[in-house]
């Protein structure tokens, strides 16, 4: 999402460390505001409603308060998935604007009406959907998609960081405002160790002794995600990718082509 805005190099890395900080900050806050809210354990653990945060709430509140505090956890995360479709849409997109999707034609389409690429957006919702219907049939299926995502995420960050460790010789870097200088290096590898340490843990299963029902199944879907994404590349991505083709969405529909209220002959209606 950086692409499309000004001053990405200095306005990306401030919301990025904004963001860790806030979400540090009230996470740390919750946490410790739920701690003291804690009662019988096991009663909140064996809780008839299957969510113990929501037993928590209703022992603080009572039925009514504590309906209207969960009531603003829904609508907490139906916020954050709106925001995370947002980026998942914006991804979509650009990897498909670069030939790096299957179908990548067609995903990268923007609507001359909307400007927005509105097939990306309802992939998007639709495999959304797909996913969460998986726990209709099977928990422990979905369970083992959901449990990819944090070590996917934090993959996904030393991706980019061992990248640079490893062709910063043969590819000249320019350094943006942002920059760590002489302890770039040591602090890269430090991260790197860090995250595959912390993926493998991620993998483990919750409990002990291990059975087919407590297994963490999340590994064999990073393998599948692995096996998908890499036979992709060798088969056909490989050939067509060659980097980010940064544009505005606007350039991506002929002139002709549009025909929304939002633009004006000199560009943006304001």
């Amino acid at each position: 999402m950086s692409e499309e805005t000004h001053d990405a190099a200095i306005r990306g890395p401030i919301a990025i460390q904004s963001a860790i900080l806030v979400s540090g900050i009230f996470g740390w806050m919750l946490t410790v505001t739920m701690c003291f809210c804690l009662s019988d354990l096991d009663k909140i653990l064996d809780s008839p409603t299957g969510l113990p945060a929501a037993q928590i709430f209703l022992n603080a509140g009572g039925r009514t308060g504590g309906t209207i505090m969960f009531s603003f956890s829904i609508l907490v995360q139906f916020f954050t998935g709106c925001s995370a479709m947002l980026a998942d849409t914006r991804m979509t997109y650009a990897f498909a604007r670069d030939d790096a999707l299957p179908f990548s034609e067609f995903f990268a389409k923007v609507n001359p009406y909307t400007l927005t690429p509105v097939n990306a957006v309802w992939f998007v919702v639709f495999f959304s959907i797909c996913l969460n219907c998986i726990a209709i049939g099977s928990t422990q299926t979905a369970t083992a998609i959901f449990n990819i995502t944090a070590p996917a995420l934090d993959l996904s960050y030393i991706a980019v960081i061992l990248a640079h460790q490893l062709y910063k010789n043969k590819v000249r870097f320019i350094e943006g405002p942002f920059t760590l200088g002489k302890w770039g290096t040591p602090l890269n590898i430090i991260s790197i160790a860090w995250v595959l340490f912390i993926s493998v843990v991620l993998f483990f299963p919750p409990t002990r002794p291990i059975t087919a029902e407590n297994m963490n199944y999340a590994i064999c879907v990073a393998g599948f995600i692995a096996l998908f994404s890499l036979s992709w590349w060798w088969l056909s991505a490989r050939r067509k990718y060659t980097g980010p083709r940064t544009k505005n969405m606007l350039q991506s529909v002929e002139t002709d082509d549009i025909d929304s209220p939002y633009v004006t002959t000199t560009g943006f209606d304001a």
